[in-house]
Order: C-alpha cells, then structure tokens, then sequence
C-alpha cells in the first residue's frame, strides 16, 4: 500500500512539472511574439522616416533642376512592385537603413522608398511645374 502511494506521489510531481514547462513555454512565445511585433513596427516608423528623407533630397534636386528624373516613364501609375524592384533611382544609405528616390521624365510625381530591416514604406509627391511646389502627398 505505501508503494502505491509513493508512485501516486511521483505522478502528480511530473503532471505539475510537464504543467509549469508547457506555461512556461507558452509564456515565452507570448514574449517573443510581443518582441518581433515591437521590432516590426520601430522597423516601419524608421523606414517611413528614411523615405521622407528621401523625398525631401528629391524636392531639393527639383529645385536646383527642373529637368532632373531618374529612369524614364512608366506606363503604370504607382505601381510598387515595379517602384521598388525596377524603377532606377537615386539610393542612399542613411545610418543603418536607405532610401530611393525615383521621378520619371516629364512626370510631375516623384516617390521615396525608405527601407530599414523588413520595413518598407512608399510615398508619393504629386507637384507643379516650375516654380515646384507640393500638391499632393500620399503613402502608396
């Protein structure tokens, strides 16, 4: 009878100890999964930042030269894929991330794609002709 009891005893300590493990690693993928979200969203903020960077180089190139492009025009309008994987255009590294600035001949849109990690952010700037200025500006 005491050796029934001393197994029972075993039994409950590895229930309880296989319980504690499976929170605990429950636990840790909560945690992990609060980490990746976290990076992902600083990632996006700063590669947001890097293409308003970019469009701000942009505006000063427009200025100092009405005639400036980058790659000539697309018969798309604000197509990313071929934005970010085709289109020729002025790259920059900045710190730890980089923009592309791209305008297309005699278009009057200019885009910036800024990159940081696995963040990446597109944004457009619809302007007139000399003497520039902003008319419209939009995250693609």
């Amino acid at each position: 009878m005491k050796k029934n009891r001393q197994g029972s005893a075993l039994l409950l300590v590895i229930f309880i100890l296989a319980t504690f493990m499976v929170l605990g690693a429950i636990n840790a993928k909560i945690v992990y999964n609060y980490y990746a979200s976290a990076n992902a969203v600083l990632q996006r903020e700063q590669a947001f930042h890097l293409a308003e960077a970019g469009l701000e180089k942009g505006k000063v190139e427009l200025t100092h030269n009405p005639n400036w492009y980058t790659d000539l025009p697309y018969y798309l309008k604000d197509n990313v894929d071929w934005l970010v994987g085709y289109a020729v255009g002025q790259e920059t590294q900045f710190g730890e991330g980089s923009f592309k600035i791209i305008r297309e001949k005699d278009k009057n849109r200019l885009y910036s794609i800024g990159f940081k990690g696995k963040g990446m952010v597109v944004l457009k700037l619809k302007f007139s002709n000399f003497p520039f200025q902003s008319l419209e500006w939009k995250e693609l």
